[in-house]
């Protein structure tokens, strides 16, 4: 199976993309067209993709290959590819301030320490004033925009890693992935969050 996995930066797109990949030995193919100058630990991979039978590609909101276009094109960008794919998902967040303080914990992290280690609120304190909400709303609002114009429905985090695992279980199950719902379940537990409620003064 060919399934595609669109979101925002930090909706547990990897986590997902991570597990969905061990239990169906399927090839990953994470963020092939990130800017290199954001991450400098890889090549994009080129355009278009080759895509084998059994993988799973995440792509985060306005990543687009060059040769396609620019940012701004992403809408079209997935119209033109995600027919390639047989299962397409999409990820979102509902509380926007706990996503917007994700992101920036992602910032702040990123080609210096793990995006993926626990963190807390407290670390991220002094560089809130360095990043604006509204210029970060776009990457979230993309997402409800190809929900509207693929008719596909948007799965949030809140509910996919939230404490209902029932309900969890039951938006794994309905994707039909073809792999054991109940242990992806079990990976996507929220005791595996990368944020941890307490602050880092009270863990000290």
């Amino acid at each position: 199976m060919k399934i595609l996995i669109i979101s925002p930066p930090r909706t547990g797109s990897t986590s997902l993309l991570n597990n969905i990949c061990r239990l169906t030995d399927s090839k990953r193919i994470a963020e092939p067209y990130t800017n290199p100058k954001e991450l400098i630990t890889r090549e994009p991979y080129p355009y278009p993709l080759e895509l084998s039978k059994k993988c799973v590609v995440k792509m985060i909101s306005f990543q687009v290959p060059e040769q396609y276009g620019n940012p701004n094109e992403f809408l079209n960008f997935i119209k033109s590819i995600y027919k390639e794919y047989d299962k397409v998902i999409l990820l979102n967040r509902k509380n926007l301030q706990e996503h917007f303080e994700s992101f920036i914990n992602l910032r702040v992290r990123l080609n210096k320490k793990s995006v993926h280690a626990p963190w807390y609120i407290d670390d991220i304190k002094e560089y809130k004033k360095n990043f604006d909400i509204e210029k970060f709303i776009p990457y979230r609002e993309i997402i409800d925009k190809i929900s509207d114009e693929l008719s596909i429905p948007i799965i949030y985090y809140e509910d996919l890693y939230g404490e209902d695992r029932e309900k969890s279980f039951n938006i794994i199950n309905k994707l039909d992935l073809e792999l054991d719902s109940n242990l992806l379940n079990e990976k996507l537990h929220p005791k595996f969050k990368y944020r941890k409620k307490e602050s880092k003064k009270q863990m000290l």
